[in-house]
Parts: C-alpha cells; sequence; structure tokens
C-alpha cells in the first residue's frame, strides 16, 4: 500500500529555485504556522528551503470489517494543495524537566510544548534526513504489468538531434512503458529504540500504545536557523526549522506495536517523467 503525492509547495520551491527568484512562503502552508512555532520567521532573500524532513502521521488510512471479520485497509489520498497530514503523531515526547540531549536534539526538528493532565511536555514533530551523502541519479524504469525493470540513463547523441516520435493511439491508458526518472534515494530507518519512543509518545498522549500506526508520512523542506528555545527554566539555543512545508506525501502502514524491531524505509525523492513510445 504505497502512493506518492507530491505538493503544489514543492512545485513552488523548485520554480523559484530554477529562476533564481527570492523564495516566498504561501500563506497557510507551513508547519510552523501549523503548531505555532516560530511562525513568523521567514527565509532570507538568497535562502531557499532543503528537502531533509520526514514527520509521520496515524490517520492516512480507513478499516473496513467485512461480514466475515476480516479487516480491510484503504488508504486515505492527501491533495497536492494540502499542506499537512491529516495527524500528526511525535517521534518523542519528553517532560519538559526531563528533555533529550543538546546531542540527541540534532535528529529532531519542530520541537512544540504542550500540557498533558496538568503536565508540561515537548513533542518532537519532524526527524532530520541525513542527505549528506545523496547522490541525485537518472534512471530509466520500464514497467510491464507487476514488474519494472531499472538502468542507468545516459543520454545518446541522438538525443541533440531528435526526431519525432511515431506514437501508438493503442492502450493511451495504459501504465505500461518508459519512464525517465530523476532520483535521490535515503534510507530512513527508525531502531528499535526510537520506535519505542514512538509507541510511548502515543501512550502519553492517547493513553494508548495502539495509536502508534505510521499509515501517512511527509517528506518535508525546511531551513534550519539557530533560535532560542524553553528548557525547563533556562533558555537556550537550539536548531529549530523554519519555513516548513510538505512537499511529498507518502502512503505506507506500520503498527508499531507489532513490529518493535525497526521500522526502514527507502524514500525516493524525485521526479518521474513517461516516455512515448
Amino acid at each position: 500500500m504505497e502512493s506518492v503525492v507530491r505538493t503544489i509547495y514543492a512545485a513552488h520551491l523548485y520554480n523559484c529555485l530554477a529562476l533564481r527568484r527570492p523564495f516566498t512562503v504561501l500563506p497557510n502552508s507551513t508547519l510552523n504556522q501549523k503548531f505555532n512555532l516560530f511562525k513568523d520567521e521567514i527565509p532570507a532573500s538568497n535562502e531557499y528551503p532543503v528537502l531533509g524532513y520526514v514527520a509521520i502521521g496515524n490517520k492516512g488510512a480507513r478499516y473496513e470489517v467485512t461480514s466475515d471479520n476480516f479487516v480491510l485497509t484503504m488508504p486515505i489520498p492527501h491533495l497536492p494543495r494540502h499542506a499537512s497530514l491529516y495527524n500528526f503523531i511525535p517521534f518523542l515526547v519528553r517532560n519538559i524537566n526531563n528533555d533529550i540531549s543538546s546531542t540527541e536534539r540534532l535528529k529532531y526538528r519542530l520541537r512544540v510544548p504542550l500540557t498533558i493532565n496538568g503536565v508540561t511536555y515537548v513533542a518532537y514533530y519532524l526527524r532530520a534526513l541525513n542527505i549528506n551523502s545523496v547522490i541525485p541519479t537518472v534512471e530509466l524504469r520500464n514497467v510491464s504489468g507487476d514488474n519494472i525493470t531499472t538502468s542507468s540513463f545516459t543520454p545518446t547523441l541522438s538525443d541533440l538531434s531528435p526526431t519525432p516520435p511515431q506514437l501508438n493511439n493503442n492502450n493511451l491508458n495504459t501504465v505500461d512503458g518508459d519512464y525517465l526518472v530523476s532520483t535521490s534515494k535515503v534510507d530512513f530507518v527508525l531502531n528499535q529504540q526510537e520506535v519505542q519512543e514512538i509507541i510511548d509518545a502515543c501512550n502519553i498522549l492517547y493513553g494508548d500504545p495502539r495509536y502508534a500506526v505510521i499509515n501517512e508520512i511527509a517528506i518535508c523542506s525546511g531551513i534550519d536557523r539557530i533560535l532560542q528555545g524553553n528548557f525547563g527554566n533556562t533558555t537556550s539555543n537550539y536548531t529549530e526549522v523554519i519555513a516548513a512545508q510538505v512537499a511529498a506525501f507518502i502512503s505506507q502502514y506500520h503498527a508499531l506495536t507489532t513490529n518493535t524491531m525497526e521500522v526502514r524505509l527507502h524514500l525516493d525523492i524525485g521526479s518521474v517523467e513517461p516516455l512515448l513510445i
């Protein structure tokens, strides 16, 4: 169960970057506004957000119990105009007086204070992706039914002197064929401890660890800034994200209480263009 929906906010960012025009943050589009966290911080005229963050949610699917007691799962799609997951769940929740260390905090963004039953906590809603070693490549993928074969793509000399293709009017609605893909592959892994942190966070938020189901994922863009936060009784600088926007939605399904060892996601950040045959 996987589908990918790219947002208009990612397209807007790409256009600004491609034209070297200042990036303008559209109103009602940032996760900073949603979580009321440094929502008035804006990029400088020469700053551009980077794809480098992941968010998770638990309302990206609907369930149907059949007459013979099977539970059927159906993803709830997002639209390109959507600026948020249907319901975020945090990667971890801490009592504000028992926060994670500054070193551990470098893995997380969107540090949001919240109060539950009179107790003040902080929840971390974004994980930073390790993109330092990511190398964008171009692939040629052939789709034939359920089979997908992939090979590296290199333009040929004839691509500099193209001839019109012979178009096939049959099977215009088929998804079979060749696709060119500009791809950047990133592995995102939640280890056993990190899975348990999400389960514990959902138990604090909802009173039941079974809410720890990942069925919607957001790949997000943003800009890191050194800002001031409240850490118990002190105010300190830390790394936070501004102008955070959802670039793409991914539908997957991971019930963490039944899979507590590891969750491994192979994220493919790129674009797909069909080739006419």
